[in-house]
């Protein structure tokens, strides 16, 4: 079984093309902004760019990822459209193993599982903002199974996997190479990808799709949907609806994923998002509001 996701993945890298479009940054809504830097900056050792009495600014050593502003009264609930978790993902095994072995001397709760073609760290902050860590593994992924069956993987040597295992933690931390756990994460780090809760699957993918992404996979019955931008890795935006079909965005007092942005390589698209009628534009930006209430910024991409 082959995909849009992949196809275009095959496609562009044939050419020496960069994927269509990469997260630039995103911001939230929280109920105690001092409390929420304290722990994105403990749990993954993100630098503080800028801290006013309204808002944070948080990142890698050289790139904002996150903003966080004050406002929130109350923390997120699963009972509303909006995010499900914002991944984080980290460039190598080293980072990933420092990371998990990080959160369990800080006694996290988490949920480790193993997707195949990507290692998760999952987590809650505070505010019940979904984390996830993310080390993107597209080497080891082989075929989709038969998803009428119910939801299957192959990897590179034909062996079944459910995409949901428990990753061996004893394997995972043997990569540690003796340097300390707790330190800035790695400069590397990017937004990977986000999930969202969303109330049915057609409108979400649709408006996706004019942004730019492709199908990966669109799955009714299990009640979810992905789509990819050109990379191997075609998970880059996930929608769910396991809450069902009455979930709306959340109220304007709730701790929320308020906005994203998008970097685009593709000049050509992005002066055609410019002319929809939809579009909001900017000097710098394109914006939409995207079917969870979230606005969707889209720039071009740096040269």
């Amino acid at each position: 079984m082959t995909t849009a996701a992949l196809a275009l993945a095959e496609a562009l890298a044939a050419v020496g093309e960069p994927e269509r479009l990469r997260y630039a940054l995103a911001e939230f809504v929280v109920t105690d902004l001092d409390r929420t830097i304290a722990f994105w900056t403990r749990t993954l050792g993100l630098k503080i760019h800028a801290h006013t009495k309204s808002a944070a600014h948080l990142g890698t050593e050289s790139e904002i990822l996150l903003v966080f502003h004050s406002g929130a009264q109350r923390a997120a609930t699963p009972a509303h459209a909006g995010l499900y978790h914002i991944a984080i993902g980290v460039p190598d095994q080293l980072e990933f193993s420092r990371l998990l072995a990080h959160l369990m001397v800080l006694r996290l709760p988490i949920s480790p599982v193993d997707h195949l073609m990507s290692k998760a760290i999952y987590f809650d902050d505070p505010d019940g903002l979904g984390i996830e860590i993310a080390y993107e593994t597209p080497e080891r992924f082989g075929r989709f199974g038969d998803f009428a069956r119910g939801f299957g993987l192959y990897d590179r040597e034909g062996r079944p996997h459910s995409g949901r295992e428990r990753l061996d933690l004893e394997q995972e931390l043997a990569h540690l190479d003796g340097r300390p756990v707790e330190r800035r994460i790695a400069d590397a780090a990017r937004i990977a990808h986000l999930h969202l809760r969303v109330p049915e699957l057609s409108v979400p993918i649709a408006f996706f799709e004019q942004v730019g992404f492709v199908r990966n996979l669109v799955l009714p019955h299990l009640g979810f949907a992905d789509l990819g931008a050109g990379a191997a890795y075609t998970h880059r935006l996930a929608l769910n609806t396991w809450q069902g079909p009455r979930v709306t965005p959340a109220p304007a007092d709730m701790a929320r994923l308020l906005a994203y942005e998008f970097a685009m390589s593709d000049d050509a698209s992005y002066q055609g998002l410019a002319s929809h009628p939809d579009a909001v534009l900017s000097a710098n930006d394109i914006a939409f509001r995207d079917p969870t209430g979230a606005t969707v910024r889209l720039c071009l991409a740096r040269r």
